[in-house]
């Protein structure tokens, strides 16, 4: 089963074998990929960009370890970050396109004006979290930080999960 933690340094020049420079290169090139989609969701609405945390991917890809058997996209036990989860259906989903993915949903759904999102009430009721909220972590002007993993779980399925600090989507108020 594979799992990632991104990194975002290189080995060359430092006597890591060509195998391990070319992961940590994917792994870098999959860490501006992630940092690319979030920021340019948060340039869209007027906030500061978020810096990677190797500390934070750590955590979060930890988590996402421990949910490889049921592949859920649970919130984790540890409430000091803000946290999103999402599952693609099959191996080709790399991290990138899982954070486009609930970025585009978000961003279809939100209305800044009202601070209401399409679709809430019925994810509601089928005890879902909304549609919105994972949108709006990304782009919750406090946030500063972010940090993600992403496994292929038993189903053959990816899980990323990415978790920020300081946390957003807390009280009424709008995230931006």
């Amino acid at each position: 089963m594979a799992s990632q933690c991104f990194a975002a340094t290189t080995g060359a020049g430092n006597g890591v074998s060509g195998a391990d420079a070319g992961r940590r290169a994917r792994a870098a090139q999959t860490v501006a990929g992630i940092l690319a989609v979030h920021n340019e969701a948060r340039r869209a609405v007027g906030v500061a960009p978020l810096a990677w945390s190797a500390g934070i991917a750590r955590y979060a890809k930890g988590y996402a370890a421990s949910r490889r058997g049921d592949c859920a996209p649970r919130r984790s036990p540890l409430f000091n970050f803000g946290e999103n989860a999402f599952v693609g259906k099959g191996r080709r989903w790399n991290a990138p396109a899982l954070a486009a993915a609930w970025v585009d949903e978000g961003r279809r759904r939100y209305d800044y004006g009202s601070n209401t999102c399409a679709g809430a009430a019925a994810a509601a009721s089928s005890g879902s979290s909304s549609p919105c909220t994972r949108y709006t972590q990304v782009v919750w002007r406090n946030t500063t930080q972010v940090g993600c993993g992403r496994i292929v779980c038993d189903s053959g399925d990816s899980l990323l999960v990415c978790d920020y600090f300081p946390p957003g989507n807390y009280g009424t108020g709008r995230p931006y």
